[in-house]
């Protein structure tokens, strides 16, 4: 039994070693050691994405603001936006239902992923799309605050803003219809 014991203590220590690769750095005498799992490691199973890192929140540990994280692709923005569609509906339909505690987390997503939107057109250095991103941000925080408050026609009225600043950009930067799909417009990045 205790051979038994042992061998699965070694199992776990040789997997949980396995899972972990580790690069140590030596810069102006000072050593430090970053550690990365691979993709189907122990960050995979933990709930991370393929890749095998854990996400980190976009400016942990680099510079401030929406460039400080990794570069975001036009199918990155493109799937943001399916997101932001899809989220703004249900938003609609809580607000509309009175489910303020729901609406508060969608409105949340929102806010969340259009900071992801501004990243976006940020590294593109589209100033006034970043500007409208940041708006998009704001009317969907204050409809989270909102909803959260328990005042829902101030939520609904934060949401209208939000959408009307979504119309505005998609006038500029947005080409397509439901049929054919949407995409970025020619000749814009």
């Amino acid at each position: 039994m205790r051979d038994l014991t042992t061998a699965v203590l070694v199992t776990l220590l040789f997997v949980g070693c396995a899972d972990k690769s580790t690069t140590q750095t030596r810069s102006g005498g000072t050593s430090t050691t970053a550690t990365s799992a691979p993709a189907g490691g122990a960050a995979a199973r933990a709930g991370a994405p393929a890749g095998g890192t854990a996400q980190q929140p976009a400016a942990a540990g680099r510079g401030a603001g929406p460039q400080a994280a990794a570069r975001m692709t036009p199918e990155q923005l493109d799937a943001a936006m399916k997101t932001i569609s899809s989220t703004n509906g249900t938003l609609g339909m809580k607000l509309m239902g009175n489910d303020l505690p729901g609406a508060a987390k969608d409105a949340q997503t929102l806010a969340t992923t259009f900071a992801d939107v501004e990243r976006f057109w940020a590294q593109n250095n589209k100033a006034d799309a970043v500007k409208l991103a940041q708006q998009a941000r704001m009317s969907a925080s204050e409809v989270a605050a909102a909803a959260l408050a328990g005042d829902g026609t101030k939520a609904a009225a934060a949401r209208s803003n939000m959408t009307a600043t979504c119309k505005q950009c998609h006038g500029m930067y947005r080409e397509g219809d439901a049929q054919s799909g949407y995409r970025i417009k020619a000749g814009v990045l």
